[in-house]
């Protein structure tokens, strides 16, 4: 499964240059806004000394995070340390309060601020900026990275509980990304991390890996009928669309420039397989409705459609090198479908022959997309509201 890389923070002392700002005589330009319509409140007429408990708070948070988080794959250690997870939320809700009092909201040098953010891709690639805009889209990218690696390793496709688990991650992850989308939209950040290709495949990604656990809870439910196989393939069928959408945000050419080795070698072909497998899946689901409902012609088609669509995927799997890690698991699992399918398809065509005689279709019917996986309204309640109120003295 694909995790979301981190992004590497370097500790800085931010209280003692905010307090710097906040006594000097320098206010925010207003000239160049990159957008003209952008509502932007004015410094606040406090002093350090009047805020020096959040400025302290603000500290604490900011290096509890980078001494954590060194690098892209700190994944595990970020975790494993429980506060630093609680930490990143409760940051993003205190850079809101920050910013809801007038704190940097537009990338002015002048301030004085530098706040750098190593890339998630390129060790040697930092980008600095001086606003807390910037700041909380780090912060986000991260917890959604977070999300990311939880839903990859703490859930098991055979457990049904952990399955909807790895649905309310990803769902989550999606929501973030989304809406980190829109919070640097307007902005100028160099590094890919943050451009619109490379948000917009983690959020198809993620939206396609919830689908696919939704696929995944309902066939681990409930009876084996007729209604159960036909929500199945609308679910397989959505997440072959939603995979097949990822598989084409992968081909844009700044993504395909700038990161060809892991667009090529990993995104591109993990999504293609999933995409691959589920559109089986989703042939295979109809068939067994048409055969509950002795449709005999029509789950030949369907088997025989399946039955292709195995192959084609097993053979790209095998083209894939090495295929161990990115489509192992597709590989395994069309290995364990297609003689199932095949032997069925023998079975029924052989019946057909010799008793039903029913007509195969030469062209069969779209099979209708179940889309259940969906981004949410806003931001988890943990990173909107702070612990402990804020500003109270001010």
């Amino acid at each position: 499964m694909l995790v979301l890389p981190l992004k590497p923070a370097l500790r800085y002392d931010i209280m003692t240059a905010l307090a710097q700002w906040l006594d000097s005589d320098h206010y925010i330009s207003f000239d160049n806004l990159k957008n003209p319509l952008q509502f932007i409140l004015p410094k606040p007429e406090f002093c350090s000394v009047a805020c020096r408990d959040e400025l302290l708070r603000l500290q604490s948070l900011r290096n509890s995070i980078s001494d954590i988080l060194t690098r892209p794959d700190s994944h595990a250690a970020a975790l494993h340390n429980s506060s630093v997870w609680d930490d990143l939320q409760e940051y993003h809700a205190v850079l809101l309060e920050f910013e809801k009092r007038g704190f940097p909201t537009i990338d002015d040098a002048m301030t004085g601020i530098q706040l750098t953010w190593k890339a998630a891709w390129s060790d040697k690639e930092k980008e600095t900026h001086a606003h807390f805009p910037w700041e909380r889209s780090v912060v986000m990218f991260n917890i959604a990275a977070l999300y990311s690696y939880k839903a990859a390793t703490e859930c098991k496709p055979t457990n049904r509980d952990e399955c909807k688990q790895a649905v309310s991650y990803y769902q989550t992850a999606a929501t973030i990304v989304s809406i980190l989308k829109q919070l640097v939209a307007p902005e100028d950040f160099n590094t890919i991390d943050f451009s619109n290709p490379l948000l917009s495949f983690w959020e198809s990604f993620f939206l396609s890996a919830a689908q696919s656990n939704i696929y995944r809870i309902m066939s681990l439910t409930g009876e084996d009928d007729a209604a159960k196989h036909k929500n199945l393939s609308g679910l397989a069928q959505a997440a072959h669309h939603l995979y097949n959408t990822a598989l084409k945000d992968t081909q844009d050419p700044r993504l395909a420039s700038e990161l060809f080795s892991v667009c090529n070698s990993e995104w591109a072909p993990f999504c293609k397989a999933q995409a691959m497998i589920h559109g089986a899946k989703a042939e295979y689901h109809q068939a067994v409705v048409h055969r509950l409902s002795g449709a005999w012609g029509k789950e030949i088609a369907r088997l025989r459609a399946c039955h292709d669509k195995l192959l084609a995927c097993q053979e790209f799997c095998d083209s894939v090198e090495p295929n161990e890690g990115v489509v192992a698991y597709v590989l395994r699992e069309t290995k364990a479908i297609r003689p199932v399918v095949y032997d069925r398809l023998v079975e029924v065509e052989k019946d057909n022959y010799t008793i039903y005689q029913d007509t195969v279709p030469k062209v069969l019917e779209e099979i209708p997309s179940k889309q259940l996986a969906k981004v949410k309204e806003q931001l988890p309640e943990s990173m909107l509201t702070t612990r402990r109120t804020l500003f109270a003295s001010v």
